[in-house]
């Protein structure tokens, strides 16, 4: 539980960046990138599986203890 609590906030932070990075993206270019948007969905789908199993609403553990696409379900 500690672990993922730990990589949690790191998650935190790094989706802050992403979201500064598709602010500045869409300010200059006038859209988002397609990129940044990939990484959003991906860290935001890690972020609901690690709060489901923190929250003690599945037993099932996200990755790096189980395969990335179990963690987007």
């Amino acid at each position: 539980m500690a672990v993922f609590f730990a990589l949690f906030m790191g998650a935190r932070f790094f989706l802050w960046l992403i979201v500064l990075f598709q602010f500045l993206s869409h300010l200059f270019t006038g859209k988002p990138s397609q990129a940044g948007t990939r990484w959003g969905a991906g860290i935001s789908a890690w972020i609901y599986a690690v709060m489901l199993f923190m929250t003690y609403n599945t037993e099932r553990m996200p990755f790096p203890f189980s395969q990335i696409s179990a963690s987007r379900n």
